[in-house]
């Protein structure tokens, strides 16, 4: 009853070209798995163990342990508010106009970054691979294709991507199986409890400054609600893919990290964290070992930009269409592919901008800031819309299980760099701006985000 009401509530207008109901559970947890990539670990491995100081797989650990709370918290909210917008549109509708529009201005600092961070990754190992095509050459050559997928349609996405992810969990076989020949075989043993805790250089700070570039890796969740307007499915199937996705994620993140902290031996020995995965692969197997799963790693970092771009795409039209961004540009939908297209461009052209001049650590805190900062917000809205407003008096349900989440999240993000915190403080005054200029300049904006009751989702009062 409560999403029928929640979705009538929102429901689109007949006249609007809507977005083609064609995915299914299994198409959603794909998504999210190619958002995350079961490779991520590995791309991800030298800078979490360095940043961590040797303690990456429990950096894994308390970052799974962070988002379950908060994976619930968006499945009970996507069962009220089934649509494009995700986070935007729960604080929105949950909480408040002005704090749904800061929320998604959050978010999209997150969704903005991780085409440019996955990028950045597939094109430095690209080009460890192939040193004669420069980085940015790569940049373009991942770039290009991604956009052109995504503007065809969602079901082409989704079966480049299950294509994708296939090939990724193979070559997290392959590696299991070769990391775990090579320890066995030069007598070292598989069982190392110091792999995980290391009291001679055990740091809290550390852990958690490690587990806040691991939420990077678990972003992939919350994207699949952005899906919710192209899905067959139900509210709570949503909430279903959700937990399914962070729970195999977290098998393969643990495993690949863990085996590799036994062969790496000690953090200082990493040169160079954006590649020491490289370099664990060319001391454990053969050429064609290396080759493989390096192309696996460049794969990851396709779907995760293939899959982060169509999100973003579907926050900045869940914005749009409530013309809290212009909606002329950002409530587009391509009438034939049926997909927001100057949204998807927009995200491919930064994503390559962002890619040829930002830094890989600075880029990794900031698109945690943006996740973090909304997954706060939809925990919170989670209180407000069940407890709060529809007086379901679950506790635990409805207050403690997101009230954990909130803390949590909150916690990570104020262990982030200050260089992180400085800057993702900068993009919120940015919105604040926004929000003061564009009310001044709109009488339809600012009644639309003064009163929630009277705003439909177009912009303009009833």
């Amino acid at each position: 009853m409560e999403t029928e009401k929640s979705v009538h509530d929102i429901a689109f207008r007949p006249n609007k070209i809507e977005l083609n109901r064609t995915l299914k559970l299994r198409d959603l947890v794909i998504f999210g798995l190619g958002f995350m990539a079961p490779v991520a670990a590995m791309s991800l491995f030298g800078i979490i163990t360095v940043v961590s100081e040797g303690h990456s797989v429990l950096s894994y650990i308390i970052g799974f342990v962070a988002m379950l709370f908060t994976a619930y918290s968006f499945g009970k909210m996507v069962e009220a508010y089934p649509v494009a917008g995700s986070t935007y549109t729960y604080a929105q509708h949950a909480l408040h106009p002005k704090i749904g529009f800061i929320a998604g201005w959050g978010m999209l600092l997150d969704y903005l970054l991780i085409p440019m961070l996955t990028f950045l990754i597939s094109s430095n190992f690209a080009h460890a691979l192939v040193p004669s095509i420069p980085v940015w050459a790569w940049v373009l050559i991942f770039a290009l294709p991604i956009t052109v997928v995504n503007i065809m349609g969602v079901e082409v996405a989704a079966k480049v991507n299950t294509v994708l992810v296939l090939l990724m969990i193979l070559a997290v076989l392959v590696f299991a199986i070769s990391a775990g020949h090579y320890i066995v075989t030069g007598n070292v043993s598989l069982i190392q409890f110091k792999a995980i805790y290391d009291s001679s250089h055990f740091s809290i700070s550390a852990i958690i400054s490690g587990a806040a570039i691991v939420i990077v890796a678990y972003l992939g969740f919350d994207a699949i609600t952005t899906l919710a307007e192209e899905t067959s499915v139900g509210g709570n199937k949503i909430g279903l893919a959700i937990m399914f996705t962070c729970v195999i994620q977290t098998i393969f993140y643990v495993s690949v990290t863990y085996l590799a902290v036994i062969i790496v031996g000690h953090y200082t020995v990493i040169k160079n964290p954006d590649t020491a995965f490289f370099n664990i692969l060319d001391t454990i197997g053969s050429l064609f070992l290396q080759t493989f799963i390096t192309i696996m790693i460049i794969a990851s970092g396709v779907a995760s930009a293939l899959a982060s771009q169509s999100a973003s795409s579907r926050l900045l039209l869940g914005m749009g269409r409530d013309n809290v961004m212009p909606k002329r540009f950002f409530g587009y939908i391509h009438p034939k592919y049926k997909t927001p297209v100057n949204n998807i461009l927009l995200m491919s052209i930064a994503g390559i901008i962002g890619a040829l001049s930002l830094n890989m650590q600075l880029v990794s805190d900031l698109v945690a800031f943006g996740g973090l900062l909304g997954f706060a917000f939809v925990n919170i809205c989670v209180i407000n819309h069940y407890y709060i407003k529809n007086k379901q008096r679950n506790v635990v349900k409805y207050v403690i299980i997101p009230s954990l989440g909130t803390i949590v999240c909150l916690y990570i993000l104020w262990g982030l760099s200050t260089a992180g915190k400085t800057v993702g403080i900068l993009w919120l005054g940015l919105g604040v701006i926004y929000l003061v200029v564009r009310s001044s300049s709109s009488k339809e904006f600012k009644a639309f985000l003064s009163n929630k009751e009277e705003a439909t989702l177009d912009g303009n009062p009833k």
